[in-house]
């Protein structure tokens, strides 16, 4: 029988999770396999200190922790062997904190509308301020302060933030193609506010007595974005997925660009740009400006439970929780970063809605339940419709799938035709209100407290609580700050939730400066687009070689620690990252701990077993743009049961590539489990799809059967 905590969990990954019947049955004997005898274990108390601060990305701390120890990336403080430059000194700060210049890579050589360049070690200092915390005699925390950030020019519309007369600027970047839009139009590709949700129909706006009016039909952007090489605009950017290596893969036109290079990796129209980030993620930009700041990065080690980290040990983690106590910050940026990883699947608590139209189906519409302020000023209403009308109406959109753009389409290059859906705002169907809403807290463990299906009613809480509802996501991986961040960057977060900004000093939620624990749910994760998370079974804490989500870029050669390419020590403990990049006033962090549950694994079962690929199936022939299945049969040949991993891909001889996974646990000898999946097959021109499906397991006996392939011929009609 299922136990209490396990069928919940269950419960809340299917609500709304539009699962297929393999999905959930794949679900569902997860967490039967998952049964054993729960433990428990606290890690010790880490008490961050300067000994915890990096110097660049070969893994060098101040202290000995570190994969290598280096004492000059402080200086003029005990145990340093570098002394301060003259311009550059130790300070007190307002708390009374002695604070140390800081010399790091972290950082940036900029130069107007050219680009930047990373920092080296330089000698400079320049890089911020830190000092112990002593409190009582006794070393508490650690103070930091960064440098100023950095800014430098471009040519509008390259930049991130829009710069005003007096040196004021805005952020003027984001993820999500409709937020832009808003900013910049009132042509809607996703309709809510200015077209007609339900038709599409763009509104035309009018002074009262009519004398001017302007129809925004006629306001859409230009969204023929021209790859800039050398600095000049080349080919239109049709493919958003970043290149690894020149045509790796197959088809990419850019690199990642981390607001770099002004020459290159960048597509330019007339009204915005695109940059590429490493995870695929677009970044539209329409300003003047950029801004890179000098991050102070901290590394601790704590330890985990010794049982982890015997040989073949490989426990399911049910429950991980970090808990970090600090001051409110006052950047939104400042991160978290477990194991190196950073999770976008951890959101806090989002807007409340309700579903009409099919769930999961292309007529699915999310529409507001709660009266709010976008950050924008936009009013959402109330379903009574109490407030002034002139404001948004009753039931604001938030996620009209009907108005979804296919990924797959290739649109014109006129003004009037669809941009490429690059972002997931546009593939989804999530309008501007869902993104700058202020109904929400990315702060918050967010739960679920009505059980209706179509209603999602998320409460919030500073910390776990079961009796709220079901979980729906811990709070962001940052450290608390008074921002909402993202879509919100320099908004704070009101203390009375949905009151009209800006906000007064007394109706701020959090107070830059204040003591506070953030507490961060580990097992957060996007399994449906990553896979399983790392951190699922204690393999992934101890083992970095089984973390596929980081690059390990080298290893120390005194002390054998690797390192990946963000700097950060990766041993068989926990590794954490902290990043600071606020501005010149101080913040505080003191410690943090690791709370944890598992499952014993009991009795060791035999471990002889042969996984094969016993079926393929794909169709023979599709049309193009046809949805059709796929589908992969596992059959275990024993003795012993095996958990592995199924994955399907897809490479047509036109670079189109897709690829479908699933995983599955304690698979007895003998059985055989099916996995279907639904596949649009590509639009276009026509293609040969050549799939290779295969299995992988550790222990896996006969690897020859593991692998099998077959082929789909997409025609016209």
């Amino acid at each position: 029988m299922i136990n209490r905590d396990l069928e919940e969990v269950y419960k809340m990954h299917s609500k709304i999770i539009h699962k297929t019947p393999v999905a959930a049955a794949v679900s569902m004997a997860l967490l039967l396999a998952s049964q054993g005898t729960a433990q428990a274990y606290d890690s010790p108390l880490h008490v961050f200190s300067i000994d915890d601060v990096m110097g660049g990305f070969d893994g060098s701390t101040f202290g000995t922790g570190g994969a290598t120890q280096d004492t000059a990336i402080i200086c003029g403080v005990a145990g340093s062997t570098e002394p301060c430059p003259a311009d550059n000194q130790p300070f007190v700060d307002k708390s009374g904190v002695m604070l140390y210049p800081v010399d790091s890579e972290f950082g940036y050589y900029i130069v107007d509308f050219v680009g930047a360049q990373g920092k080296a070690r330089d000698g400079d200092y320049l890089e911020g301020f830190v000092g112990n915390i002593v409190e009582n005699g006794v070393q508490t925390g650690i103070q930091i302060s960064n440098a100023a950030t950095d800014t430098y020019k471009v040519k509008p519309p390259l930049g991130t933030w829009c710069q005003g007369l007096g040196g004021t600027s805005v952020k003027c970047e984001t993820e999500h193609y409709t937020v832009l839009e808003h900013v910049l139009s009132c042509h809607e590709i996703i309709p809510y506010f200015f077209a007609d949700p339900e038709t599409g129909i763009q509104d035309i706006l009018s002074t009262p007595d009519g004398s001017l009016s302007f129809d925004c039909a006629n306001a859409p952007l230009d969204d023929n974005t021209l790859i800039l090489v050398g600095g000049t605009p080349t080919t239109r950017l049709t493919n958003a997925t970043p290149c690894d290596a020149i045509n790796d893969p197959e088809g990419c036109q850019m690199f990642p660009n981390d607001k770099t290079d002004m020459r290159n990796n960048i597509a330019l129209g007339s009204d915005y740009s695109v940059q590429l980030k490493d995870d695929g993620k677009p970044l539209y930009g329409w300003g003047g400006l950029h801004k890179r700041p000098n991050d102070i990065r901290m590394y601790a080690k704590l330890a985990l439970p010794p049982e982890w980290k015997e040989p073949d040990a490989n426990f399911t983690v049910t429950k991980a929780e970090l808990v970090v106590n600090h001051w409110i910050t006052n950047n939104p940026n400042d991160q978290l970063r477990p194991e190196d990883l950073e999770n976008e699947a951890a959101t806090g608590r989002k807007p409340s809605y309700r579903i009409e139209g099919d769930p999961g189906s292309s007529t699915e519409v999310w529409k507001t339940t709660i009266p709010c302020y976008e950050g924008d000023g936009d009013l959402i209403d109330t379903e009574e419709g109490a407030n002034d009308p002139t404001f948004i109406g009753v039931g604001t959109v938030l996620k009209n799938t009907p108005f979804a753009l296919d990924p797959a389409a290739t649109p014109g290059d006129l003004p009037e035709d669809d941009p490429y859906a690059f972002s997931s705002d546009l593939t989804g169907g999530f309008s501007n209100a869902f993104y700058t809403t202020i109904n929400r807290d990315p702060f918050e463990w967010s739960y679920d407290a009505d059980p209706d299906p179509l209603v999602q009613d998320f409460v919030g809480s500073p910390v776990p609580d079961g009796t709220l509802g079901e979980l729906v996501s811990g709070p962001r991986w940052r450290l608390k700050a008074n921002k909402f961040g993202q879509d919100l960057p320099g908004l704070e977060i009101p203390l009375e939730e949905c009151s009209p900004p800006p906000f007064q000093s007394d109706n701020i939620k959090y107070v830059v400066g204040t003591p506070v624990t953030t507490i961060i749910n580990l097992l957060d994760w996007d399994e449906e687009a990553n896979g399983p998370s790392p951190l699922a079974t204690s393999k992934g804490w101890v083992d970095v070689t089984n973390n596929n989500f980081v690059t390990v870029a080298g290893v120390d050669p005194d002390s054998g620690i690797p390192f990946t390419t963000n700097g950060l020590p990766m041993t068989d403990d926990f590794d954490l990252a902290v990043y600071v990049k606020g501005d010149r006033k101080s913040t505080a962090v003191y410690n943090a701990k690791l709370v944890i549950e598992f499952e014993d694994e009991g009795p060791v079962p035999p471990t002889d077993f042969d996984l094969a690929v016993s079926d393929l199936d794909v169709p023979e022939r599709v049309l193009l743009n046809q949805i059709a299945d796929v589908g992969v049969e596992v059959t275990n040949n024993g003795p012993a049961a095996a958990s592995g991993t199924v994955t399907l891909r897809g490479i047509s001889n036109r670079g189109y590539t897709v690829s479908f996974f699933a995983s599955f646990d304690d698979l007895d000898a003998g059985a055989t489990f099916p996995y279907t999946w639904s596949w649009t097959a590509p639009d276009g021109k026509p293609s040969t799809i050549t799939w290779t499906a295969t299995v992988t397991s550790d222990g896996d006996i006969d690897p020859s059967n593991d692998t099998a392939t077959g082929s789909t011929k997409v025609r016209r009609n």
